[in-house]
């Protein structure tokens, strides 16, 4: 019982994603539409959606048209934890996969370079389910199972934002306020080999204030932007600052490059490209990133690929993002782990409409 309240009360400070989180950060939507998501979470001014609410608000300064947006995403992880050849049975592998979820936002031109927006969407998932084994030491050579914890996390964190952005000569500004909410639990059942077995139910309720916002500057063919979101107990901050190169020779393409902090010290860098596709009116995205959190093994990595069409007044999007972290046994609240290594898939859709 000891060890199942120590697991219940720590708190794991680490990317957002995996079983070890589900009591505090759940899984942290890494991108809000396909757009970013086809480029590893970019937090690019994307002037043709109005998710730019949510992702980088500068984007809808100066905007003459009505914007409408849509996306809806499923997310999975897995989770593989390797404790120490001593042990009895010294691995174990998890897997659990999110209820799908969406978001929803639109942008109105005020004029003299004004847009107002407003969005609502879920940002953090908790649905997790996985098994955890404590062992006890015998000799210092020999350890047996003592206790296993069943384990359900479950619930969202969402945000309702409003929106205001314009622009003053080269550059464009955007804020995005409003409230972060939500709830959520967890149900553990501890068995116990020589003792009693016990079950625990925990359950929460989330309010605060949300705050994203975003600038960017245009400089000939390059573009630079900065975004921030502030954070709380049950989301992480991070501020991000990335540059954009419109090449010539990519027909409206570009490259990109983007270097962050998440949760004030952990570094995450990603490079990404658009480029034309080879039907008339597609797009193709890629992106690659990395991230070293201070109870890493190994640097993190993100993958993704995505694309888009636009016809008449839409625009399709798709994408597909991977993202994984091999961690120190240390990073969670249980004796004997050697390492633990999770991974996320997210497979997203948005729609955009200009009006």
């Amino acid at each position: 019982m000891k060890v199942l309240m120590v697991m219940l009360a720590t708190t794991v400070v680490a990317y957002g994603y995996g079983y070890w989180d589900s009591f505090l950060l759940g899984a942290r939507i890494p991108s809000l539409s396909a757009v970013s998501g086809g480029m590893c979470g970019a937090t690019i001014p994307d002037h043709s959606s109005a998710m730019s609410v949510f992702i980088n608000p500068s984007a809808l300064a100066a905007s003459s048209d009505i914007i409408v947006s849509a996306s809806g995403w499923h997310l999975s992880w897995r989770e593989e934890i390797s404790y120490h050849y001593t042990c009895v049975e010294p691995y174990r592998y998890n897997m659990g996969s999110m209820i799908p979820k969406g978001a929803f936002a639109f942008a109105v031109p005020l004029g003299r370079g004004f847009t107002a927006g407003a969005g609502v969407s879920t940002v953090s998932q908790y649905q997790m389910k996985a098994i955890v084994q404590e062992y006890y030491e015998i000799t210092p050579t020999h350890r047996e199972l003592w206790n296993t914890m069943f384990t359900d996390a479950y619930g969202n964190i969402s945000e309702v934002l409003v929106s205001l952005a314009g622009v003053a000569g080269p550059v464009s500004m955007g804020i995005s306020p409003g409230i972060r909410y939500g709830s959520g639990g967890s149900t553990t059942y501890s068995n116990t080999i020589f003792g009693h077995s016990s079950s625990s139910v925990i359950s929460w309720e989330h309010s605060g204030f949300a705050l994203r916002a975003g600038a960017s500057i245009k400089l000939g063919c390059n573009e630079l932007y900065s975004t921030h979101t502030t954070g709380d107990e049950r989301y992480l901050s991070f501020t991000n600052l990335g540059a954009l190169s419109f090449l010539s020779f990519m027909n409206g393409g570009y490259l990109g490059a983007e270097a962050g902090f998440l949760d004030g010290d952990n570094l995450n860098v990603t490079a990404f490209t658009r480029l034309p596709g080879a039907i008339e009116g597609s797009s193709i995205y890629m992106g690659v990133n990395g991230y070293r959190p201070d109870d890493a093994l190994k640097a993190g990595i993100g993958l993704s690929i995505g694309g888009d069409y636009s016809f008449h007044n839409y625009r399709v999007s798709a994408a597909y993002h991977f993202h994984s972290r091999y961690r120190e046994g240390t990073a969670v609240p249980v004796r004997y782990i050697n390492h633990v290594y999770d991974a996320g898939d997210l497979l997203i859709v948005s729609v955009d409409r200009i009006f």
